[in-house]
């Protein structure tokens, strides 16, 4: 860290050190107890790649963490020609917990609309949501993405409605209006040929025509499962809304699984010992975001330019839907509760992992790659954990992290 300014990074090593890890270790406490034993090096903390097909080479190239892709589909197009439109147009992308979702063409914005007699699931959602994020910030963690959490509208509010006339419109046959609203970043689905791909992989061959003309299909985002080694292929069904992805399934398409994994453990130790909360039924998913307009350009770097120039972006728009970028996100902020830094806020927050399986590694795994990713989630939750709670200057505090890994393995070995 340099000055004030926090900073959690996430480590693929197997043990990544910091003072009270490295203390752990030396000392031979509960540490070395709560990481699996023989987990060697896997290919998968590699980024080379080795023996994939074409297909399976894509979706490895369209997944990777922050890969750039360019897409020329419809949705970009209708994404991009909302952005001149002066009337907004408003879709429903899916249905969560708390009621109804709408996104708005030409914004990477979302509404989600409370079910009539659960304003309070969704308020809870806003403050919790808001609440994480800052932390986020404070810490300055970037390797997963939270959305951006804009504001909140109670149901008794006269106005809001009545100004997007066209989201009264297209939310009057799933909700009773008026209801209360919140207004959040959107998580772009992954884009067409991402989308195309993991159909032609994992749907069934009979229904594959019916899946690639399924509207809902376009509202594609990932769950990542490293908890789950059951993915399987060819089902009756199949749907690319939160698309499950197994740890079998994210090893076959070789995909950064320690990245994944390290992320995770940082994420849930920002959670519990930041901002103090369960982080009851939260999501981990693959998803996009397009390139956005920023002040790219110094005062210097414009004091050396000819004369007046274009520096806008190349795609002459705000937002450029035609360029995305894939990441982890972090979202569902609901049923998430406050903890207290003791052992009934661990027992809490051992409560809320369960709803949150299969998302997290879990431990005592039998293989080699279920056992590294259990180590990196651990490893990155702690030390993380450490320099977050060594901040609050009670040395008894930091016992607790452990204890909470340690509850997640006496979950597992109660299952064997």
């Amino acid at each position: 860290m340099e000055g004030n300014r926090r900073r959690l990074n996430t480590s693929s090593e197997i043990y990544p050190t910091s003072p009270r890890l490295e203390k752990d270790i030396s000392d031979n406490l509960t540490l070395l107890s709560l990481l699996d034993a023989g987990a060697g090096e896997s290919s998968t903390s590699n980024p080379q790649v080795h023996g994939l097909a074409r297909r399976e080479l894509e979706l490895n190239r369209m997944l990777s963490l922050r890969s750039q892709i360019s897409t020329t589909s419809s949705d970009a197009q209708r994404h991009t020609a909302a952005q001149s439109r002066s009337e907004p147009t408003f879709r429903k992308i899916g249905a969560g917990a708390c009621g109804a979702i709408f996104g708005q063409d030409g914004k990477s914005i979302v509404i989600k609309l409370a079910k009539t007699d659960d304003e309070l699931s969704l308020w809870n959602d806003y403050h919790k949501h808001t609440s994480i994020a800052e932390q986020f910030r404070k810490w300055d963690f970037k390797d997963v993405r939270i959305p951006e959490c804009y504001y909140f509208v109670p149901k008794e509010d006269p106005h809001y409605f009545r100004q997007n006339p066209e989201l009264a419109q297209a939310a009057r046959e799933v909700c009773h209006l008026p209801t209360s609203a919140l207004v959040t970043e959107r998580i772009l689905p992954l884009p067409k040929d991402t989308r195309i791909h993991l159909i032609e992989k994992y749907c069934a061959p009979r229904i594959k025509a019916a899946a690639i003309g399924d509207e809902a299909n376009k509202d594609c985002l990932v769950r990542v499962y490293l908890g789950s080694m059951q993915g399987k292929t060819g089902g009756m069904f199949f749907s690319l809304r939160n698309f499950k992805m197994h740890l079998n399934q994210i090893v076959d398409l070789q995909l950064d699984v320690t990245a994944m994994a390290g992320r995770m453990g940082i994420a849930m130790a920002l959670m519990h010992w930041a901002a103090k909360t369960d982080a009851r039924d939260i999501e981990f998913v693959l998803g996009s975001s397009s390139s956005k307009a920023t002040a790219q350009l110094s005062a210097q770097d414009i004091a050396r330019l000819p004369g007046p120039v274009y520096t806008g972006p190349l795609s002459y728009v705000n937002e450029d839907f035609f360029s995305r970028i894939t990441d982890l996100w972090v979202l569902d902020f609901n049923q998430v509760q406050p903890i207290t830094m003791d052992e009934a806020g661990i027992a809490k927050a051992i409560d809320a992992a369960k709803v949150n399986d299969p998302y997290l590694p879990k431990p005592l795994g039998a293989s080699q790659i279920e056992k590294q990713a259990w180590n990196t989630f651990a490893s990155n939750y702690i030390t993380a954990a450490d320099a977050i709670l060594g901040e609050e200057g009670d040395e008894k505090l930091m016992i607790l992290p452990r204890m909470f890994i340690r509850g997640l393995i006496h979950l597992q070995e109660r299952k064997k």
